[in-house]
């Protein structure tokens, strides 16, 4: 799997995958459909310094979306967010973990992730599990999507832990591109 850099060229297909029902309905915010606003995000996460954000490709073709967000830089911790923009490739949701894992903690230097996943995307908390991340909590009554209010569960997990949970997981690195 290789991670790209996003580029203007890629902002139609991101809005696209952003405003579907398939993905914001599991995100905190919901976005109009406005290519300029893509644009000026764009241009912020190239100038934020606490974040990195890439497309993701599989087998030639742009996937999704993943990224480290909110990077506290002296405790080496962050945030990782994702999705699948093609639903066809839904299936690699389950190989996202180890990638994140493995590039965060051997390439990147980090020594904690930290997931937040609202009540509703049952199968993607179940991943976290899954793959070892430990559950710090929930927040309740967390976020108003529609109308309703949603829990948000809480997991992190620790490049200690990943070194004993995620061996079998070695060969998942992905070829990341220059993030500009």
């Amino acid at each position: 799997m290789k991670w790209i850099s996003i580029k203007e060229e890629h902002l139609q297909r991101i809005l696209e995958w952003r405003t579907s029902e398939q993905i914001t309905r599991f995100m905190y915010t919901d976005i109009e459909y406005n290519l300029e606003n893509q644009t000026k995000w764009l241009e912020a996460i190239r100038q934020d310094a606490n974040g990195r954000y890439f497309l993701m490709e599989y087998k030639n073709e742009l996937v999704g979306y993943i990224s480290i967000t909110n990077i506290d830089w002296k405790h080496k911790h962050g945030h990782w967010n994702f999705y699948i923009g093609d639903s066809n490739y839904a299936m690699l949701a389950g190989f996202l973990g180890p990638y994140i894992y493995n590039y965060a903690f051997n390439e990147f230097g980090l020594e904690k992730l930290i997931g937040e996943v609202m009540d509703i995307n049952e199968s993607v908390r179940r991943l976290h599990v899954k793959q070892g991340a430990r559950v710090v909590g929930v927040y309740e009554h967390h976020i108003l999507k529609n109308g309703v209010w949603h829990d948000v569960y809480v997991f992190e997990m620790t490049k200690k832990s990943w070194k004993e949970v995620g061996q079998k997981f070695k060969k998942y690195v992905p070829e990341v591109g220059v993030n500009v």
